[in-house]
């Protein structure tokens, strides 16, 4: 008879657990929602929830939803002139993602043209920002306006298995503030209590999906899980990703190594974070 894993036997023994999808699990390569890898999460959720567990969720997946809409609208909102200035760059509309590359290959014409309204979608009604700043401020226009459409999709799943969800979005002041945490204490609990599913998520129209600075107590989801596993009294943090675990240098590189157990005094390479994430090892 084989030995159970231990990460199962901990699932077995929990009561509350707390399950972060990460941006390579709910999306795909090109940004838009993994429909096959979120259904069998939702239906794995929903088992063992119908089993007793109490779950909260913390997902990643809005800002990829919301940049598709974002690209949507930039190009209904363009003018017939802006479109010809775009020719062959036209699907990069409304995108942060327009390297330098790409910029120099346009024709001069047409790049002053493409700029112009470029910047005019990323940065209508702002203060002047740096490119950086503009990216991480335009990234949560992208994560508020994706946030609809992936509570609409997590809805659609759930209600099929006859389970519930409610959207919980939270700033690092909301723990840092005594009252914002007792409040989110009782919400948190009256939602578990009545079956319903906390879905988690950054309020990155608040705090400017900023990422890492010192100080800051999360920068990404990972940590988000983390601090709302020990908030919560959560008994276990699963993580999901598209990883076996950590290396000891990116899983891409030959001769990687799985670490059975990880802690902060052990050295390892840091890889590349997820295409459409802002995590990561780092």
């Amino acid at each position: 008879m084989s030995k159970e894993p231990e990460s199962r036997k901990a699932l077995r023994n929990a009561r509350r657990v707390l399950i972060k999808a990460g941006t390579s699990v709910v999306a795909n390569d090109d940004g838009r929602p993994s429909l096959t890898r979120l259904g069998a999460i939702c239906e794995q959720i929903a088992e063992i929830h119908r089993q007793g567990i109490e779950v909260i969720m913390v997902s990643s997946g809005a800002t990829g939803m919301g940049k598709r809409l974002m690209r949507k609208h930039g190009r209904m909102n363009m003018t017939m002139a802006e479109v010809a200035s775009f020719g062959d760059n036209l699907h990069q509309v409304g995108a942060e993602g327009i390297d330098a590359h790409t910029q120099r290959a346009r024709s001069l014409s047409g790049d002053k043209s493409a700029r112009k309204f470029f910047d005019q979608v990323v940065h209508s009604n702002e203060r002047p920002h740096t490119f950086h700043d503009s990216k991480k401020t335009y990234d949560s226009a992208c994560a508020a306006a994706g946030q609809f459409e992936m509570m609409n999709l997590y809805n659609a799943l759930f209600s099929q298995m006859e389970e519930s969800a409610a959207q919980i979005l939270l700033t690092e002041g909301d723990f840092r503030d005594e009252e914002h945490l007792n409040h989110l204490h009782y919400s948190i609990e009256r939602l578990l209590s009545a079956g319903v599913i906390p879905i988690i998520n950054e309020n990155d129209a608040v705090s400017a999906n900023r990422g890492y600075t010192e100080g800051d107590l999360f920068s990404d989801n990972d940590s988000l899980a983390a601090i709302c596993a020990r908030s919560f009294a959560c008994d276990l943090l699963i993580l999901l990703t598209d990883v076996d675990g950590v290396f000891d240098r990116p899983p891409s590189v030959s001769g990687a190594k799985l670490l059975p157990f990880y802690s902060q005094t052990q050295s390892v390479g840091i890889g590349e974070k997820s295409k459409h994430g802002r995590g990561g090892m780092e």
